[in-house]
């Protein structure tokens, strides 16, 4: 009996029986297929390969899975490098096919929303499993909608794009979700508004949340009351940190610039750390020289998802996002595990996490108000000991075991019956 995921995250096949992939799903993915235990003989990953030239630029942080140590299988899809048009008239005839074969091989099919309408292989598993009557699983990472307003507001989508997005690929997507909430079992929406929105009371629609970090990396009491003395110490700076891919819509610039403006506000010598690689981390080192960041703002090279991570992380006192188009990084909860408050800007994701207590935001995107804000919480510093310890207690109700096991036991409720398989899902609900 087969678990079939069928996701876009990038894998890498290292040698026959062993595939790489990005180092925090690796250890997802071995912790869900020990969650899932004897109930399932293997785990398939379909999913599609990176480019040899992504794969070598990033292989020093990836991590690694085993077919015969894990139990997981990987079932290749199309290829970074080839193009669009070989999916349709090359690729699909093997991967249509390959997908049928896992989809009737699984019990439970799991893959969620097809954003490359070009390349939909995610959604259509989800029709395959309809087809087949197989149980499945539809989850959201990301609330798409406002996407290409944000694009037309950044200046980065012309008014083509923005109207071709908006008026032909938005509805198509939509329409992924509103089949999903009638059709799949489980339909796992990554934003409370998307739930409302969608779910209007249907049980099999539910809100989740897609973190990363365990118990193990929750910062201890001890080292995090050392922590808090040093936060209520007004000549010690703080230290901001960003921790991830560097590119365009992370908005580093908005970051930088609004740490720039902080310091000359306040006179306070704020310190950044970035963390990460990317296409921007050139256009980065130069903003930094232009603004001569060099003496308060470190760059570092991408550091492995783990213990080594963390111990850099407790260092820092306050995490800072600033999305540019709506984003739902596990980031900000691995920050709150090192006992770190976030302020990011009012995208839906961190709207949700206000009612932690750990987050705040700022206008969508207003670099000076972030400014502002960073002087503020530096001059309030009960306040930012307050949002430190609440972010220690949200990152501890949901680390990735809790969300896991939560999961898993919906799933084992699909396999034991108390939930509807699909094809009876599209039968009798409206």
């Amino acid at each position: 009996m087969d678990y079939l995921i069928v996701v876009d995250a990038r894998c890498h096949p290292v040698e026959p029986g062993v595939v790489a992939t990005e180092s925090a799903f690796a250890a997802h993915l071995r912790l869900l297929r020990t969650r899932l235990g004897p109930r399932f003989d293997r785990l398939v990953l379909a999913a599609p390969s990176m480019s040899r030239s992504e794969f070598e630029a990033n292989r020093a942080h990836l991590g690694s899975l085993s077919e015969k140590d894990d139990g997981i299988v990987y079932l290749p899809l199309f290829s970074d490098d080839d193009r669009i048009i070989d999916y349709w008239f090359k690729d699909a005839r093997r991967i249509l096919p390959a997908l049928w074969r896992a989809v009737r091989s699984a019990s439970i099919v799991h893959s969620g929303l097809a954003y490359d309408l070009y390349r939909p292989s995610t959604f259509i598993a989800i029709l395959f499993a309809i087809l087949l009557r197989r149980r499945s699983i539809f989850f959201i990472d990301i609330d798409f909608r406002n996407k290409a307003k944000m694009h037309l507001h950044n200046g980065t989508w012309s008014y083509k794009s923005y109207f071709v997005c908006r008026y032909l690929f938005d509805p198509l997507r939509r329409l992924q979700v509103w089949i999903a909430a009638r059709a799949c079992s489980l339909c796992l929406l990554k934003s409370a508004q998307l739930v409302a929105d969608y779910g209007r009371g249907r049980p099999n629609v539910r809100n989740f949340l897609d973190t990363a970090h365990s118990e193990s990396h929750i910062i201890p009491p001890d080292a995090f009351e050392r922590k808090m003395a040093f936060l209520r110490d007004p000549d010690v700076p703080l230290k901001i940190v960003f921790f991830g891919r560097f590119v365009r819509y992370k908005g580093l610039d908005q970051l930088l610039w609004a740490v720039h403006r902080a310091r000359e506000k306040s006179g306070r010598p704020f310190e950044v750390l970035l963390i990460g690689s990317g296409d921007q981390r050139p256009a980065i080192e130069a903003l930094r020289r232009d603004l001569g960041a060099e003496d308060w703002c470190d760059l570092r090279e991408p550091i492995s998802f783990g213990p080594a991570l963390f111990d850099v992380l407790r260092e820092c006192t306050l995490h800072v996002a600033t999305p540019m188009l709506e984003d739902t990084p596990r980031a900000a909860f691995d920050a709150m595990a090192a006992g770190l408050p976030v302020v990011a800007f009012d995208i839906a994701y961190y709207r949700d996490l206000r009612e932690t207590g750990a987050v705040e935001t700022v206008p969508w995107p207003d670099k000076e108000a972030l400014a502002n804000r960073l002087v503020a919480l530096d001059q309030d510093r009960p306040r930012l000991e307050r949002m430190a310890r609440r972010a220690v207690v949200a990152a501890t109700a949901n680390t990735q075991e809790i969300w896991l096991d939560r999961r898993v036991a919906w799933t084992l409720e699909l396999l034991d019956g108390e939930t509807e398989p699909a094809h009876a899902a599209l039968r009798d609900r409206s």
